[in-house]
């Protein structure tokens, strides 16, 4: 076998994990909740510091991989998250928890930096959209296999168990990396690191995920809109400015800004933030609404929620070769709308929508069109983010692509939370307050949509090889 094809291997295993162990987790919540005995806002953390970490460190390790070498940072991101899983896995109370949460998510931004970057160089352009559509295919299959075998683990070994399960693989991924990944030559000269850059990214990120976290005092009724919320926009807008004047004048930046001339590379990632915020509050919140509403065990609940993967895994290739073929602009736009179909079918505005006696059938045909959603959004935009930049940028654009990702993840969850949450006051709320959440996510969604066809004609995207 070409040893390209053990690059995809290895950095596959890391990816299997780090969404293997998300898909895990997500189902688990309910879990988590009745076992330390908190609410959804509180048990979200779990969720939400995992992807904050990887949110904010996914730049700086893109810049420092391209300084000492990809190899490096991907083998010592496989090392963290194994010992993060470890301790996940021993923790006695919450808290401890989602401290070594903080770990894992230290890792898997080592990981996730450099995975894209790692096979795009591995990969000639004819055959980058087929790499990618596999690795999208492995993301499914540790989305795929985490909800059911979340579910086995957690009803037959208990919860601790989901953490544990990711040790054989991570050791099997730090053997790949180590045999068949090569070690670039690691930069002359000392390292410039942008070290303002990289506090100022955080402390940005930090306010734009605390401004979907849900406040105290609220002069809407339906949506927590306040007013320390409009102060902390406000205050998020300063710092994002800062951030930008800062990264044009550094020699070193986090964040090359130069990678936003390409009208593909910004659009497609500006598509791929609102997606990914849109789908949240269908991976956070129906775990939920299956145990909690619909009265399922775990193992139950996980093999529902495995639909949406599975449908990845047989879409995502099709629509990886077919934007090798014809481009990515028509194949992202078609997954937006779906996206944006099923949740608006889903939240109740067209047809009745999930209801507190809603059958098997229309679940799963409800998760189905969330993963035809996904499976034809994610490799054809993947491609085209990658496609616009030049061999040099890559590691930067790869973490980059990846932090906006992770931002829509976490920034979905604090909406979607906090939306159910406000809305939330006594069991009979449940469904409407499930509703709110969907169908405020379906208007994101649409923003996708508007985004995926702001890219480049295919013709013009970038063909190198």
């Amino acid at each position: 076998m070409a040893k390209k094809w053990w690059v995809l291997a290895a950095v596959g295993c890391g990816t299997f994990m780090a969404t293997l162990d998300s898909s895990i987790v997500n189902i688990a919540l309910p879990t988590l909740s009745k076992e330390f005995g908190v609410d959804l806002y509180q048990v979200k953390w779990v969720v939400v510091v995992y992807l904050l970490v990887i949110t904010c460190l996914l730049l700086p390790f893109g810049r420092l991989a391209d300084y000492f070498g990809r190899k490096t940072i991907f083998q010592f991101g496989f090392i963290i998250f194994t010992l993060g899983s470890a301790l996940c896995g021993l923790a006695p109370g919450l808290g401890e928890l989602v401290a070594a949460r903080v770990v894992q998510g230290l890792g898997v931004s080592m990981l996730m930096a450099n995975g894209p970057a790692i096979i795009t160089a591995a990969f000639p352009f004819r055959e980058r959209g087929a790499a990618l559509g596999t690795m999208a295919m492995v993301v499914s299959t540790g989305l795929l296999s985490g909800p059911g075998v979340g579910g086995f683990l957690i009803s037959h070994f208990g919860w601790r168990s989901i953490f544990l399960v990711n040790l054989p693989i991570g050791l099997l991924g730090i053997l790949l990396a180590q045999k068949y990944l090569e070690r670039e030559k690691r930069r002359p000269g000392r390292l410039s690191f942008d070290f303002a850059g990289a506090f100022l990214q955080t402390v940005f990120l930090l306010s734009v995920i605390v401004l979907f976290d849900p406040p105290n005092i609220s002069i809407s009724g339906t949506l927590p809109i306040s007013i320390p919320r409009w102060i902390m926009a406000a205050a998020a807008l300063i710092i994002g400015a800062i951030f930008v004047r800062v990264e044009a004048e550094a020699k070193a930046p986090v964040l090359d800004l130069s990678l936003m001339k390409s009208r593909t590379f910004w659009s497609a990632n500006v598509a791929s933030l609102l997606m990914f915020i849109s789908f949240s509050s269908i991976f956070v919140l129906m775990p939920f609404y299956l145990e909690e509403m619909l009265h399922l065990a775990p193992h139950q609940a996980g093999l529902y929620m495995t639909v949406i993967p599975l449908t990845i895994f047989f879409v995502a290739p099709i629509s990886g070769r077919l934007s090798d073929r014809i481009g990515s602009r028509w194949l992202s736009f078609g997954g937006a709308l779906v996206g944006a179909v099923g949740l608006l079918t889903m939240s109740g505005t067209i047809g009745p929508g999930l209801t507190a006696t809603s059958g098997p059938m229309s679940i799963s045909l409800f998760l189905m069109a969330a993963g035809l959603a996904n499976g034809l959004f994610q490799s054809p935009n993947n491609s085209a983010i990658m496609g616009a930049v030049s061999t040099e940028k890559l590691g930067v654009a790869s973490a980059f692509s990846a932090t906006i990702r992770n931002l829509g993840l976490v920034t979905g969850t604090g909406l979607a939370t906090g939306l159910f949450a406000w809305n939330f006051k006594s069991s009979q709320d449940f469904i409407s307050s499930l509703h709110v959440a969907h169908r405020a996510c379906a208007v994101i969604a649409v923003g996708a949509m508007i985004f995926s066809l702001w890219k480049e004609n295919p013709r013009k995207e970038s063909r190198r090889g």
